[in-house]
């Protein structure tokens, strides 16, 4: 089982070091900008969340969630899981844990998240959890909403 940990002074170096990458990690990766540049994101805009993933005591991924005040909608900004544990579901069970805490958010009725339209395993990933594609394209992003309340 996987849960969301607080990143504090004794896992952030950790949690910077995830890296959907076969290299080191860089401040944006295939399809999602770095933990390192999220983290410092989110010291700077307070309406963001950042949470390490963790599997048995172990770090595996992070993710950003929150409301964004230039779009005007609460977002899973960021989702990733380290590529030593990818192929394992804890994409999705990570995605399940972020909407259950986006859910306890008063004024949250809607998720937001936007893709690379070349992402097809995070796009179907997404899908299957009930988000929609939109047919808008957000920083050449394609964006989905997911309806919760």
């Amino acid at each position: 089982m996987i849960k969301l940990v607080e990143i504090n002074e004794k896992n952030w170096v950790d949690v910077i070091f995830l890296s959907t990458s076969e290299n080191m990690p860089t401040i944006c990766e295939e399809f999602v900008a770095s933990n390192a540049l999220s983290m410092v994101q989110a010291q700077y805009e307070k309406t963001w969340t950042t949470k390490a993933i963790e599997k048995d005591g172990q770090l595996i991924g992070f993710t950003m969630y929150g409301y964004s005040p230039v779009m005007d909608y609460f977002e899973l900004c960021r989702i990733m899981v380290d590529k030593k544990f990818q192929g394992n579901g804890y994409g999705k069970e990570a995605v399940q844990l972020v909407i259950e805490e986006m859910k306890k958010i008063d004024d949250c009725k809607e998720i937001y998240l936007s893709t690379d339209p070349k992402n097809k395993l995070g796009k179907r990933l997404y899908e299957n959890l009930g988000f929609i594609n939109t047919g808008k394209i957000v920083d050449n992003e394609e964006l989905y909403v997911l309806k919760i309340k």
